[in-house]
């Protein structure tokens, strides 16, 4: 099984793009099974739903693919996620400190990114990065690593907030062709 999710619509966005990419991504392969879900930007709910999401499946995903928007002007994949919460949330909750006291200041991904990185056709737009923010796209990817505990992969993808569905579709789908051929190690006929 593999989890892609998306967020839901926050601020003055009516819709939101990681939600509407992860809807558009269409896989006919009888090898993976693939849920679609989709996370509310809320400190509490977007745990709650994550948590709930896992612990419908009869076992351990395959792969977990969370995507986020973010303002800059290329696909980042994120290699960290930081144990630091800051912001408001569509609840107008306001969090600021720690999201696991005690625990480590980053976990990452388990997922090579360089080599992934350096399997995608066109690069162009996409790059590897660091810093995930410490909004709930940060929150929710430090989560799903420590729920993870490396027994399963976990990447997080920030798309930019602006642009054309169908070329972040396609990029997804490339960069998820990467990860099922080399962490899977198995062909996917997007």
């Amino acid at each position: 099984m593999i989890i892609l999710t998306g967020f839901g619509p926050y601020g003055e966005f009516s819709t939101n793009l990681s939600s509407e990419v992860v809807k558009e991504l269409h896989f006919d392969n009888e090898l993976f099974q693939f849920r679609k879900e989709f996370i509310p930007v809320s400190w509490k709910q977007s745990i709650k739903s994550y948590n709930k999401i896992l612990l419908e499946l009869n076992s351990q995903p395959e792969l977990v693919i969370l995507l986020g928007i973010h303002s800059g002007d290329k696909i980042n994949l994120e290699k960290l996620g930081w144990n630091f919460k800051v912001g408001d949330d569509k609840e107008k909750q306001f969090k600021f400190g720690p999201i696991k006291v005690y625990s480590s200041p980053w976990i990452k991904t388990t997922l090579n990114l360089k080599e992934i990185y350096s399997n995608i056709e066109d690069k162009s737009d996409v790059s590897i990065s660091y810093f995930p923010g410490l909004y709930l796209c940060n929150y929710l990817y430090y989560w799903a690593l420590y729920l993870s505990k490396k027994k399963y992969p976990v990447l997080f993808i920030h798309i930019p907030n602006k642009g054309n569905i169908f070329e972040y579709v396609q990029k997804v789908e490339m960069i998820l062709r990467s990860i099922i051929k080399i962490h899977l190690k198995r062909d996917l006929d997007v």
